[in-house]
């Protein structure tokens, strides 16, 4: 089971790439490389609140992606 969970995280994040890639990207950053909401935002050149907000966003999205699987 725990596997699988994995593959449909993968999925998700795959089209969450074709959807929008800076979300995609930015959960590289945070999840993945462990960074920082302020080295995130200096990486995608952003400010920290759009780094805060689009973290939301794209936890919101793989909670309901991963919810419908």
């Amino acid at each position: 089971p725990e596997d699988e969970e994995v593959v449909r995280l993968g999925e998700a994040l795959q089209r969450l790439a074709r959807l929008d890639p800076n979300l995609a990207q930015l959960i590289d950053c945070r999840f993945f490389a462990g960074m920082t909401e302020e080295e995130t935002a200096k990486v995608l050149g952003v400010s920290d609140r759009t780094v805060r907000r689009w973290w939301l966003q794209a936890r919101a999205w793989v909670h309901k992606e991963m919810d419908a699987g």
